[in-house]
């Protein structure tokens, strides 16, 4: 068969002359671009998607694929639909419209800034010391007291254990 013919892979080169310059390139460019500042038309239409885009569909009903036996009743038909279709322009409307109310956390710190004044214009009153109110530390009444004695008494040695709690 020979050298000549040896199968070739991939496009092959135009057999024609390429007549590509990056000058004339340019020039092209720069032509397209005097045309569209001469006409006035800066390419900008006013950009509206289609409605099938924007809108929900209609809900369907009994479409007619097959058994619907798990779903008994229509679901959440009376839903505000509009908000898989509202723009951010009225969520900011929506917004600017109702008037929220003031949060619990708020509210709270208001009133316990309230407290803590009222609190403080009331004159704290001195009382004299009294023993039995003041040192109400670990008292035990008698019945505690032998109950604890009990306990301790049937430790005899160090390395015995107590009988009322086996385990810790």
């Amino acid at each position: 068969s020979g050298s000549d013919e040896e199968e070739v892979i991939g496009p092959l080169p135009s057999k024609e002359p390429v007549e590509y310059n990056v000058a004339m390139e340019f020039d092209r460019r720069a032509q397209k671009m005097k045309e569209k500042l001469t006409s006035g038309d800066d390419g900008s239409k006013d950009l509206a998607r289609e409605t099938w885009m924007t809108e929900l569909p209609p809900v369907l009903q009994h479409i007619g694929l097959g058994a619907r036996t798990f779903k008994k009743r229509a679901g959440p038909e009376s839903k505000d639909r509009s908000l898989w279709t509202e723009t951010p322009a009225d969520k900011e409307r929506k917004i600017r419209d109702s008037k929220r109310s003031e949060s619990l956390i708020n509210m709270h710190s208001k009133k316990l800034k309230k407290k803590a004044k009222a609190d403080a214009e009331k004159a704290k009153e001195r009382r004299a010391f009294d023993r039995d109110q003041d040192l109400q530390v670990n008292r035990f009444d008698e019945a505690q007291k032998k109950a604890v004695l009990k306990k301790s008494q049937e430790l005899n040695t160090r390395f015995s254990h107590s009988k009322g709690s086996m385990f810790l």
